[in-house]
């Protein structure tokens, strides 16, 4: 299952590597949000981004429980 918090890593220590708009509207804005994908040290890291209000969700991937 994965869900969207807020960032655990530093965004701007990041590479940012690829970017789609999405169909999920910000819940401030009511504008469409990205899906950016960003890379370091052999990982990668998504997140959902506003470009207007500079909000960031980073996706993580949890296990369900039981």
């Amino acid at each position: 299952m994965q869900k969207y918090v807020s960032p655990r890593v530093d965004v701007n220590e990041l590479i940012l590597i690829e970017e789609q708009e999405t169909d999920v509207k910000c819940g401030k804005c009511n504008k469409p949000m990205h899906f950016q994908i960003y890379y370091k040290e052999k990982e990668t890291f998504d997140f959902l981004v506003c470009k207007e209000c500079n909000i960031f969700l980073q996706r993580i991937i949890v296990e369900d429980e039981k």
